[in-house]
């Protein structure tokens, strides 16, 4: 009844210091699949009990962190782990005079995926899933080694003393030595930013893999918890072990067969990594269609001067890379590198940035390409998403050019990389008031600012912010330009900006267009996403999981069998549960049709000069959405019912 999975659920109740292991729920499994779905699910039971949670930060907050069945096997690129919660940053539980008809919107689901090795070790230490509940009185920390799951004392040698005050340590010190502690361990963990409960602090594993956006780091820290390690021997048995291995084989050559074609984005990936979409953002390379959408100056164009961005461009941060350094049984698309910066401040090893995190940074006009990858290494080791990061100092550095954190001490500029840097360890230790007011969730910032600078400037102050009425951050990709990925950035279940949920941009660059046809097209793509999350895969698999041979191989590891109809229906389930409890949690079609001020002007270069952000088209797109989703015309989502087969 395990095959694939591990059959285990532990449930900890930090406030007791209570371990519970039970059996799986195998019809759960079969019905929500695995990590993202299953972890909505035992989500939406809890809230159940409990009723919408009003302060993400509370005990209440219910964190768990797992994997799926196909985690730990061969299948190509099955190496990604889920954590779900009730996200920080995306909040807005006070009235606020810009948002017509504001409603209190309290935290959305959040599901973040993160590679490496840490999620595979837990399974191999006999753990699916751990359901994490309440506070712990003191600091502590969770070990799962060899089927032995416990709550112990967090060590003083974890902490250290920053201005007086006490704080975790930075991310790979934490690992270092509970790596020594159990050898050959793997260990996630809040960094000082958690710790100090950031609203975008997120969870580092492995010194330089995340459970990025939402805030994980934060709701560890509310809840005195340090880190988890997990260190196990055993694999998983499949159902069909000669069966598995045959089709497993089959699928190996289709995927190293998407990869060695050059006519394919994925070809990419094994020299470039995810930085090609750089160029491609830019202008028009890999097999792009003139580019002109690369966020520049706070989203304020999608285009600058083609000098300076040579400086930062994906042959840039070639320059710097170095050997693979992939997931935890990743074969062939190997999209990881490390990277050295050889000379001068910014001198030291690491691994390569990622698209969004450098597209974003680019965004504060930064061009320092050895600064950028500082900054990275910075943000893995004090636990603070890169992404989000970007969109707050972008607007910070936007209010402060303007005057409004003048009470705040702020020197921040466009393009001041030793500023960012000070900022970013000023949020991470809440050292001073400037980094207590970015750390935390934008509505509270606005209001804070505006408090200080009169009801005057609010509209000045609002223009700045992206991330305004609970925005989790838009993406790499300029809102502006592409009217599909403003739709998937508006439904994201994750909150407003997200960009993992769908992607529209190759289809849209193709000529898709219509309301309808890009309403359905990100609808699509979003139950898609659900089920790769849930499966444990890596966005970059190139098979269709829903077709031939993946659908019998799946069989053949867990023997669970779906048809192509049957596992859509899954993600369809996944996508309006998620929905249906964010409407618990204060969303509707209020927060989606929610457009920020600053992007309703027009892109004055480029490519694609003259686009906007059009309210009357995107709230043509939003009423197919709903229409096609099974949602009211408020964007308010029915509790799924039924069960697979």
């Amino acid at each position: 009844m395990n095959f694939g999975y591990r059959g285990k659920w532990v449930w900890i109740d930090l406030s007791r210091r209570s371990v519970r292991i039970e059996p799986a729920d195998h019809d759960l499994c079969r019905d929500y699949v695995g990590g993202r779905g299953l972890q909505a699910k035992l989500l939406a039971e809890h809230l159940k009990k409990t009723g919408p949670l009003k302060d993400p930060l509370s005990p209440e907050n219910r964190i768990i962190v797992g994997n799926a069945a196909a985690n730990d096997t061969p299948i190509p690129t099955a190496g990604r782990g889920s954590c779900s919660f009730i996200g920080t940053m995306t909040r807005s539980p006070q009235p606020v005079s810009w948002v017509p008809g504001h409603k209190p919107v309290y935290g959305m689901i959040t599901h973040s995926s993160c590679g490496g090795l840490f999620h595979n070790m837990l399974k191999r230490a006999g753990v699916d899933h751990l359901i994490i509940d309440g506070k712990a009185d003191r600091p502590v920390r969770i070990q799962a080694v060899e089927g032995d799951i416990r709550v112990v004392d967090a060590e003083e040698d974890l902490f250290q003393v920053v201005d007086g005050k006490k704080v975790l340590r930075p991310a790979s010190a934490v690992t270092d030595y509970l790596s020594g502690k159990i050898k050959s361990s793997s260990t996630v963990c809040a960094g000082p930013a958690g710790w100090n409960l950031v609203d975008f602090g997120c969870l580092t594993a492995d010194h330089h893999r995340n459970f990025g956006r939402g805030g994980a780091g934060a709701v560890f820290g509310s809840k005195n918890l340090v880190a988890i390690t997990a260190y196990g021997k055993e694999g998983v048995s499949p159902y069909d072990a000669e069966k598995f291995k045959t089709l497993g084989q089959e699928l190996d050559r289709m995927i190293k067969e998407s990869v060695e074609d050059p006519n394919r984005t994925v070809s990419f990936r094994p020299k470039t990594g995810t930085t090609w979409w750089l160029d491609r953002a830019f202008n028009g390379k890999y097999l792009g269609v003139g580019g002109g959408y690369l966020p520049w100056h706070n989203f304020d164009e999608g285009y600058f001067d083609p000098d300076d961005y040579r400086r930062v461009s994906t042959d840039a941060f070639l320059e710097i890379a170095g050997k693979h350094n992939v997931c935890n049984k990743c074969r062939h698309i190997f999209c990881t590198r490390t990277a050295k910066v050889d000379s001068g401040p910014y001198a030291g090893q690491g691994v390569r940035p990622e698209f969004e995190t450098i597209a974003l940074w680019i965004n504060c006009c930064l061009l320092d390409r050895d600064a950028i990858f500082h900054l990275n290494s910075l943000c893995n080791d004090l636990g603070i998403d890169t992404m989000t990061f970007g969109s707050v100092m972008a607007a910070a550095m936007e209010l402060s050019e303007k005057g409004f954190l003048r009470k705040y001490g702020s020197a921040l500029k466009f393009g001041d990389a030793a500023e960012m840097i000070k900022a970013l360890k000023s949020i991470a230790y809440q050292a001073d008031d400037l980094g207590r007011l970015l750390g935390k969730y934008t509505d509270r910032m606005i209001a804070e600012v505006a408090a200080n600078g009169g009801a005057a400037d609010l509209d000045d102050i609002l223009y700045c912010c992206t991330t305004a009425y609970a925005g989790l951050g838009y993406a790499g990709i300029s809102p502006k330009v592409f009217p599909g990925m403003f739709t998937a950035y508006g439904t994201s279940n994750r909150g407003r900006g997200d960009h993992t949920y769908a992607w529209t941009i190759q289809a849209e660059e193709g000529g898709l267009t219509g309301a309808r046809e890009l309403a359905a097209y990100v609808a699509e793509g979003q139950a898609g996403k659900a089920l790769v999350d849930s499966l444990g895969l890596c966005d970059f698999f190139t098979a269709d999981v829903a077709a031939e041979p993946f659908l019998s191989l799946y069989h053949a590891l867990t023997g669970i069998e779906y048809t192509p109809e049957t596992l859509k229906e899954c993600g369809r389930r996944i996508y309006t549960l998620e929905r249906h409890l964010n409407n618990l949690q204060g969303r509707d079609r209020t927060y989606d049709a929610f457009v920020p001020p600053k992007l309703r002007l027009p892109l004055t270069r480029g490519a694609h000069k003259g686009k906007a952000v059009h309210l009357d088209f995107y709230n043509s797109i939003l009423d197919a959405y709903y229409e096609i989703q099974g949602w009211s015309k408020q964007g308010v989502a029915p509790l799924p019912e039924g069960k697979t087969g």
